[in-house]
């Protein structure tokens, strides 16, 4: 492609000579002649130069979430000696990232960096970039794409939860749990003897033992209750404000990433239903699974839910996240899901407020994100007193 110097050069030329003539001035043909072969030779210079070089990108953070600062390292090599060239690595928001290369020999590695800002969630394509080649005299240039694009994923935001653990944690939830728990008959194999507690289930007494002692003594056993916790996404349009969905979906990912950080071989199996799609989470890649699906979802005008089936005998914990207090909705959500006896509803948009729920029920609201982990934390790590 010519420049407009080139043109400049060109038609001056094409002047020049006519002048020349006109006149009989050998010196202006000459110089005519001069102007007109530099963008020949510019031409010629730019179509056989082929830089030949490979890019690769890395992203850091690999799973970078919305609000994020990614940075961008680009890597260039160099498989032939390639002259001066620029390259440009076209941005998100329609800016260019501009790298000078400095004539380079074959095999030699050339770095750069960027950073861009995720404005939101959901897929993001970083390139292709363009490699440009020009003559000295900058009359002509040529340019090419160079390698393919990178697609990445960005990840809604969330923050630092842990889902709750009777056996490490404190709190009211916590507390909620073991109170179920001990109201739980279990089959399990025969540990030990404690004295009773207020709670315990009357079922564990050990008659036969209290009687020969002043206290009541209840069994212990070796395996505990499992517990099955389902987390439910509300994603109904008329249930949200615009700001009150994304704070959903990133208190969604935030359990998600909480789930995915657990070591192997403690890994807590939880169930996550996003509308119609719904997860059983067995392991940390299944919980990225979710991660990803959490980046695209949109709200539907569907009212139905694919809330999978749940075993039996296992104490059902309910974490219910949705916009606006629906009672209707959310109790029939939770009869669906299995009628479980621990119930948490997270109400994220701004003016929401706890309207005839069970008095039993933790509910949590959610203005904004740094208040729903405060709130979370301190529901599932802090001790006080809950009955069931």
């Amino acid at each position: 492609m010519f420049s407009r110097q080139s043109g400049v050069f060109f038609f001056g030329g094409l002047i020049t000579i006519a002048v020349g003539r006109l006149f009989g001035l050998l010196e202006l043909f000459i110089m005519g002649t001069a102007l007109i072969s530099c963008v020949i030779v510019a031409l010629l210079l730019v179509t056989t130069q082929k830089p030949n070089i490979e890019i690769n990108r890395e992203v850091n953070p690999i799973s970078p979430e919305a609000g994020q600062v990614i940075q961008v390292e680009l890597s260039l090599l160099t498989s032939s000696r390639i002259p001066s060239c620029d390259v440009h690595e076209v941005t998100v928001d329609g800016g260019k990232v501009h790298i000078s290369l400095a004539p380079l020999p074959s095999g030699h590695v050339a770095r750069a960096s960027y950073q861009i800002a995720a404005q939101r969630r959901g897929g993001l394509v970083l390139g292709p970039a363009i490699v440009e080649v020009a003559d000295p005299l900058g009359l002509s240039r040529r340019s090419k794409k160079l390698g393919q694009s990178t697609a990445i994923t960005v990840y809604p935001q969330s923050v630092d939860i842990k889902i709750a653990d009777p056996k490490t944690d404190t709190g009211e939830l916590v507390d909620a749990i073991k109170r179920a728990i001990h109201h739980q008959p279990t089959s399990s194999e025969f540990r030990s003897m404690r004295e009773y507690s207020i709670g315990d289930d009357p079922r564990r007494i050990n008659w036969k033992v209290s009687a020969k002692r002043e206290d009541l003594v209840v069994n212990e056993y070796e395996t505990e209750i499992a517990i099955d916790t389902h987390i439910t996404l509300d994603t109904r349009t008329r249930s949200y404000s615009t700001e009150g969905f994304e704070r959903a979906v990133s208190v969604a990912a935030s359990f998600a990433r909480s789930i995915a950080n657990q070591n192997v071989e403690d890994f807590t199996k939880v169930g996550i239903n996003c509308g119609s799609k719904s997860f059983s989470i067995a392991d940390p890649l299944e919980a990225m699974q979710v991660l990803t699906f959490l980046a695209e979802i949109d709200t539907s005008d569907q009212d139905s839910s694919n809330i999978a089936l749940r075993k039996a005998g296992q104490l059902k914990v309910d974490i219910i996240i949705s916009g606006s207090p629906d009672t209707q909705w959310i109790e029939t959500t939770w009869k669906q899901s299995g009628s479980a006896r621990i119930v948490v509803v997270i109400l994220c948009d701004a003016s929401s407020s706890a309207v005839n729920l069970p008095a039993h029920w933790f509910v949590l609201t959610c203005p904004q994100l740094d208040t729903f982990a405060a709130s979370w934390n301190h529901l599932s790590s802090l001790s006080a007193e809950y009955l069931v």
